[in-house]
Protein backbone atom coordinates (compact mmCIF):
# COMPACT_ATOMS: atom_id res chain seq x y z
CA UNK A 1 0.00 0.00 0.00
CA UNK A 2 2.59 2.57 1.12
CA UNK A 3 4.48 1.25 -2.22
CA UNK A 4 1.86 2.31 -3.77
CA UNK A 5 1.98 5.63 -2.78
CA UNK A 6 4.95 6.42 -3.23
CA UNK A 7 4.81 5.70 -6.65
CA UNK A 8 1.37 8.02 -6.94
CA UNK A 9 3.36 10.27 -5.73
CA UNK A 10 6.25 10.16 -7.61
CA UNK A 11 3.98 10.26 -10.90
CA UNK A 12 2.16 13.37 -9.51
CA UNK A 13 5.57 15.16 -8.82
CA UNK A 14 6.74 13.96 -12.16
CA UNK A 15 3.47 15.45 -14.04
CA UNK A 16 4.25 19.08 -11.99
CA UNK A 17 7.92 19.37 -12.81
CA UNK A 18 6.87 18.52 -16.71
CA UNK A 19 4.26 20.66 -16.63
CA UNK A 20 6.72 23.67 -15.28
CA UNK A 21 8.83 22.76 -17.47
CA UNK A 22 6.51 23.13 -20.56
CA UNK A 23 6.15 26.59 -19.04
CA UNK A 24 9.16 27.42 -18.88
CA UNK A 25 10.13 26.34 -22.14
CA UNK A 26 6.93 27.92 -23.67
CA UNK A 27 8.05 31.12 -21.78
CA UNK A 28 11.73 31.64 -23.34
CA UNK A 29 10.22 30.70 -26.83
CA UNK A 30 7.58 33.53 -26.70
CA UNK A 31 10.52 35.67 -24.95
CA UNK A 32 13.00 35.09 -28.22
CA UNK A 33 10.08 34.94 -31.28
CA UNK A 34 6.91 36.63 -29.71
CA UNK A 35 3.86 34.72 -29.83
CA UNK A 36 0.76 34.19 -32.36
CA UNK A 37 -1.71 36.23 -29.86
CA UNK A 38 0.91 39.55 -30.22
CA UNK A 39 1.98 38.96 -33.34
CA UNK A 40 -1.60 39.09 -34.91
CA UNK A 41 -2.70 42.29 -33.14
CA UNK A 42 0.81 43.62 -34.40
CA UNK A 43 0.32 42.80 -37.71
CA UNK A 44 -3.48 44.16 -37.69
CA UNK A 45 -2.11 47.30 -36.49
CA UNK A 46 -0.10 47.97 -38.96
CA UNK A 47 -2.35 46.82 -41.67
CA UNK A 48 -4.88 49.50 -40.12
CA UNK A 49 -1.93 52.29 -39.33
CA UNK A 50 -0.86 51.82 -43.18
CA UNK A 51 -4.57 52.05 -44.35
CA UNK A 52 -5.18 55.66 -42.72
CA UNK A 53 -1.94 57.21 -42.65
CA UNK A 54 -1.10 56.34 -46.92
CA UNK A 55 -4.44 55.19 -48.30
CA UNK A 56 -3.04 56.74 -51.90
CA UNK A 57 -0.50 54.37 -51.59
CA UNK A 58 -0.35 50.39 -52.81
CA UNK A 59 1.79 48.49 -49.99
CA UNK A 60 1.83 44.72 -49.41
CA UNK A 61 3.52 43.71 -46.11
CA UNK A 62 6.22 41.09 -46.10
CA UNK A 63 6.92 38.55 -43.71
CA UNK A 64 8.00 40.04 -40.16
CA UNK A 65 10.02 38.31 -37.33
CA UNK A 66 10.11 39.60 -33.53
CA UNK A 67 13.06 41.46 -32.35
CA UNK A 68 13.10 40.07 -28.91
CA UNK A 69 15.79 42.51 -27.84
CA UNK A 70 14.05 45.52 -28.42
CA UNK A 71 10.34 43.09 -27.87
CA UNK A 72 9.17 44.82 -31.43
CA UNK A 73 7.63 42.89 -34.94
CA UNK A 74 9.62 44.12 -37.77
CA UNK A 75 8.34 44.84 -40.52
CA UNK A 76 9.22 45.25 -44.44
CA UNK A 77 6.69 46.87 -46.31
CA UNK A 78 7.11 47.43 -50.50
CA UNK A 79 5.32 49.68 -52.23
CA UNK A 80 3.61 48.16 -55.12
CA UNK A 81 3.25 49.38 -57.87
CA UNK A 82 6.24 52.09 -57.70
CA UNK A 83 9.66 52.24 -59.48
CA UNK A 84 12.74 52.61 -57.12
CA UNK A 85 15.62 54.14 -59.24
CA UNK A 86 17.13 50.80 -60.30
CA UNK A 87 13.85 49.03 -61.09
CA UNK A 88 12.51 47.72 -57.84
CA UNK A 89 9.54 48.79 -55.82
CA UNK A 90 10.88 50.15 -52.57
CA UNK A 91 10.82 48.48 -49.47
CA UNK A 92 10.11 50.68 -45.79
CA UNK A 93 10.71 49.18 -42.56
CA UNK A 94 8.54 49.24 -40.33
CA UNK A 95 8.49 48.15 -36.14
CA UNK A 96 5.47 47.27 -34.07
CA UNK A 97 5.41 46.92 -30.16
CA UNK A 98 3.70 47.78 -26.99
CA UNK A 99 1.17 45.53 -24.80
CA UNK A 100 -1.03 47.27 -27.10
CA UNK A 101 0.49 47.49 -30.43
CA UNK A 102 1.67 50.62 -31.54
CA UNK A 103 3.55 51.56 -34.88
CA UNK A 104 6.96 53.16 -33.45
CA UNK A 105 8.81 53.65 -36.51
CA UNK A 106 7.30 54.06 -39.75
CA UNK A 107 10.26 53.65 -42.65
CA UNK A 108 8.05 56.16 -45.49
CA UNK A 109 7.91 58.80 -43.07
CA UNK A 110 11.40 58.30 -41.85
CA UNK A 111 12.29 58.12 -45.46
CA UNK A 112 10.41 61.30 -46.53
CA UNK A 113 12.30 64.04 -43.35
CA UNK A 114 13.76 66.90 -44.69
CA UNK A 115 17.26 65.82 -42.66
CA UNK A 116 18.97 69.42 -43.56
CA UNK A 117 15.66 72.32 -42.72
CA UNK A 118 15.43 69.66 -39.40
CA UNK A 119 19.40 70.07 -38.77
CA UNK A 120 18.58 73.72 -39.09
CA UNK A 121 15.57 74.51 -37.28
CA UNK A 122 16.89 71.98 -34.37
CA UNK A 123 19.92 73.91 -33.52
CA UNK A 124 17.88 77.20 -33.64
CA UNK A 125 15.16 75.98 -31.48
CA UNK A 126 18.40 74.55 -29.15
CA UNK A 127 20.05 78.00 -28.89
CA UNK A 128 16.68 80.12 -27.96
CA UNK A 129 15.87 77.89 -24.94
CA UNK A 130 19.26 77.06 -23.76
CA UNK A 131 19.37 81.10 -23.61
CA UNK A 132 15.99 81.16 -22.29
CA UNK A 133 16.14 78.34 -19.16
CA UNK A 134 20.18 79.86 -18.60
CA UNK A 135 18.49 82.92 -17.63
CA UNK A 136 16.29 81.39 -14.82
CA UNK A 137 18.55 78.33 -14.33
CA UNK A 138 22.10 79.29 -14.68
CA UNK A 139 23.53 75.73 -14.27
CA UNK A 140 22.62 74.99 -17.92
CA UNK A 141 25.56 73.98 -20.13
CA UNK A 142 23.64 72.60 -23.18
CA UNK A 143 20.31 71.95 -25.10
CA UNK A 144 19.81 69.64 -27.83
CA UNK A 145 16.27 69.73 -29.58
CA UNK A 146 14.85 67.00 -31.97
CA UNK A 147 11.97 67.36 -34.06
CA UNK A 148 10.91 65.91 -37.52
CA UNK A 149 9.53 68.20 -40.75
CA UNK A 150 8.54 66.06 -43.37
CA UNK A 151 9.13 67.08 -47.14
CA UNK A 152 7.06 69.95 -48.69
CA UNK A 153 5.41 70.63 -44.83
CA UNK A 154 7.70 74.12 -44.26
CA UNK A 155 8.92 75.90 -46.59
CA UNK A 156 13.11 76.00 -46.80
CA UNK A 157 13.98 78.99 -45.93
CA UNK A 158 11.27 78.83 -42.55
CA UNK A 159 12.89 80.56 -39.71
CA UNK A 160 12.37 78.79 -36.00
CA UNK A 161 9.38 79.90 -34.12
CA UNK A 162 7.75 77.79 -30.74
CA UNK A 163 4.41 78.64 -33.17
CA UNK A 164 5.70 75.85 -36.40
CA UNK A 165 3.48 73.55 -36.98
CA UNK A 166 4.49 70.04 -36.57
CA UNK A 167 2.69 67.22 -36.50
CA UNK A 168 5.29 65.40 -33.45
CA UNK A 169 6.06 66.83 -30.73
CA UNK A 170 9.52 68.03 -29.62
CA UNK A 171 12.23 66.35 -27.48
CA UNK A 172 14.59 68.33 -25.64
CA UNK A 173 17.56 67.43 -23.98
CA UNK A 174 19.26 69.35 -21.13
CA UNK A 175 22.73 68.80 -19.46
CA UNK A 176 23.00 70.95 -16.06
CA UNK A 177 26.49 71.13 -13.91
CA UNK A 178 25.91 69.58 -11.37
CA UNK A 179 28.06 71.04 -9.03
CA UNK A 180 27.11 71.17 -5.48
CA UNK A 181 23.79 70.26 -6.62
CA UNK A 182 20.80 67.61 -4.58
CA UNK A 183 18.56 65.72 -5.65
CA UNK A 184 16.03 69.01 -4.87
CA UNK A 185 17.88 71.27 -6.75
CA UNK A 186 17.61 69.25 -10.05
CA UNK A 187 14.04 68.81 -9.14
CA UNK A 188 13.70 72.54 -9.14
CA UNK A 189 15.64 73.37 -11.57
CA UNK A 190 13.47 71.14 -13.84
CA UNK A 191 10.32 72.90 -12.80
CA UNK A 192 12.06 75.81 -13.79
CA UNK A 193 13.03 74.41 -17.65
CA UNK A 194 9.06 73.23 -17.19
CA UNK A 195 7.95 76.80 -16.64
CA UNK A 196 9.66 78.20 -19.72
CA UNK A 197 8.56 75.71 -21.92
CA UNK A 198 4.80 76.27 -20.68
CA UNK A 199 5.16 80.15 -20.71
CA UNK A 200 6.93 80.11 -24.57
CA UNK A 201 3.84 78.00 -25.57
CA UNK A 202 6.47 75.03 -26.72
CA UNK A 203 4.75 72.03 -28.29
CA UNK A 204 7.04 69.66 -26.31
CA UNK A 205 6.81 65.47 -25.64
CA UNK A 206 9.61 64.52 -23.59
CA UNK A 207 12.26 66.22 -21.19
CA UNK A 208 15.34 64.75 -20.19
CA UNK A 209 17.59 66.65 -17.98
CA UNK A 210 21.25 65.16 -17.32
CA UNK A 211 23.10 66.85 -14.22
CA UNK A 212 27.11 66.43 -15.08
CA UNK A 213 30.15 66.43 -13.11
CA UNK A 214 32.31 67.72 -15.28
CA UNK A 215 35.78 69.70 -15.79
CA UNK A 216 35.08 72.85 -17.20
CA UNK A 217 38.62 72.98 -18.38
CA UNK A 218 39.17 70.44 -20.55
CA UNK A 219 37.40 70.49 -24.22
CA UNK A 220 34.66 69.76 -25.09
CA UNK A 221 33.57 68.35 -21.01
CA UNK A 222 35.01 65.53 -22.15
CA UNK A 223 36.30 64.42 -18.11
CA UNK A 224 32.56 64.46 -17.14
CA UNK A 225 30.25 61.81 -15.98
CA UNK A 226 25.90 61.83 -14.97
CA UNK A 227 25.30 62.52 -11.39
CA UNK A 228 21.43 62.87 -11.63
CA UNK A 229 18.77 62.33 -14.26
CA UNK A 230 15.10 64.08 -14.28
CA UNK A 231 12.53 63.37 -16.76
CA UNK A 232 9.21 64.69 -17.27
CA UNK A 233 6.37 64.93 -19.76
CA UNK A 234 4.24 67.71 -20.87
CA UNK A 235 1.11 68.00 -18.58
CA UNK A 236 3.33 65.28 -16.46
CA UNK A 237 3.27 66.61 -12.79
CA UNK A 238 5.45 68.71 -11.15
CA UNK A 239 9.51 66.50 -10.68
CA UNK A 240 10.06 66.13 -7.13
CA UNK A 241 13.30 65.14 -5.39
CA UNK A 242 12.14 61.39 -5.00
CA UNK A 243 11.66 61.41 -9.33
CA UNK A 244 15.16 62.45 -9.85
CA UNK A 245 17.75 59.43 -10.70
CA UNK A 246 20.99 59.54 -8.93
CA UNK A 247 23.75 57.21 -11.06
CA UNK A 248 26.37 55.75 -9.52
CA UNK A 249 29.69 56.16 -11.06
Amino acid sequence: MKTRKKKKGMYIAMLVLLGLLGLLVGSLYNSLNGNPLSKWLAQRELQHFLAERYPEKRLRIEKGFYNFKFKNYEYRVKEIGADADKGEAPEYEFSVGGWIPKVRVDGIRSANLDMPLMERLSGEAAAELQTAFARRVPEVREVTVQLEVVKGQLAENAAWTPSLKLDEPLYIHVVTDAAGASKQQVAEAAGEIAAVLDAGGYDYGHVTINANVMDDKAEKHKNTYVKYVARFDKGGGKVSAKDVEEVTK
